[in-house]
């Protein structure tokens, strides 16, 4: 068997230059290895478990046209999940599509659909045809749309082919609320409560899974089961909701992969950085950390 040694790089070369090669059986050049020293396989699982942990990020593209064109463009060796919105779609509109399909880029569409149940059911199949609807990977609703708003949609993504049915996602209750914002609204119940009560719901309408604060992860695991998905928003390296502008329930990724999240969605604490690609890595050697 080959091992690859960390040997530290050769003075004026790049970190990310490769490390020497030896032998692993000491009676194989004579060389004997450190216990101290760690060791990766050549063909191993270090490579593999870091484009696992990508493949869990979501980038928020709350951004100008261009600059989203930019980031996809630089990232997508590294991650393949990007959300959009209202931002980035009055701006750019559906011709988008087509640009994230030719990337080879999953797309979630962040609309969170709340209208009466035929409205949904028709702006579903209106963005399933649209041109580069290929690239839909997930789109989301409010689970508080009721449960007919909810089952039409599910069964008008349905009427189309199993190769190009993306998820659909409930969203609970969003991340910059807490008890007493619900209360204000006229909902008397703890977020915990009420993010369970919309996930059921969103359950027995036959959505794939929802969206809901890296807080209620353990709460909707418990209620749904695993194989329900969770979408967290909110994620933050440096979580501080005393901090953050609009955001009040927020989570490091580490732990929301340690709660249990499916995805996680990260936008300003990613885009905004001086060198996005270095704060994507960041965000992937933090996650190994929150590994369940």
């Amino acid at each position: 068997m080959f091992r690859v040694w960390p040997f530290p790089p050769n003075p004026g070369t790049s970190p990310d230059a490769s490390p020497a090669l030896c032998a692993g059986s000491s009676h194989l050049g004579g060389m004997r290895p450190n216990p101290q020293q760690k060791w990766r396989p050549l063909w191993g699982p270090t490579e593999v478990t870091e484009k696992a942990r990508g493949s869990k990020i979501i980038m928020a593209l709350d951004v100008p046209c261009a600059r989203a064109q930019e980031l996809v463009r630089s990232s997508s060796d590294l991650i393949s999940h990007y959300k959009i919105g209202p931002v980035l779609w009055f701006e750019w509109g559906a011709a988008c599509l087509a640009f994230f399909r030719d990337c080879g880029a999953k797309l979630m569409i962040d609309f969170k659909f709340h209208d009466i149940p035929n409205t949904v059911k028709e702006s579903i199949g209106a963005l399933m045809r649209s041109p580069g609807s290929e690239a839909i990977w997930a789109v989301t609703l409010h689970s508080s749309g009721g449960y007919t708003m909810l089952k039409n949609a599910v069964m008008e993504r349905d009427r189309h082919a199993a190769g190009s049915r993306p998820k659909l996602l409930g969203v609970t209750v969003l991340t910059s609320l807490e008890e007493r914002d619900l209360y204000r609204i006229g909902i008397n119940r703890a977020v915990p409560a009420q993010v369970k009560k919309l996930a059921m719901l969103a359950q027995d309408a036959g959505l794939d899974g929802v969206v809901a604060s890296g807080h209620e992860i353990g709460t909707v695991r418990k209620a749904c089961g695993e194989d329900f998905e969770i979408f967290v928003p909110g994620v933050r390296l440096q979580a501080n909701p005393q901090k953050d502008l609009d955001q009040k329930r927020v989570m490091t990724p580490a732990q929301a992969l340690r709660e249990g999240a499916s995805y996680v969605i990260a936008g300003r604490d990613l885009y905004g950085a001086e060198n996005v690609r270095d704060q994507i890595n960041v965000m992937i050697g933090a996650m190994g950390l929150g590994r369940r």
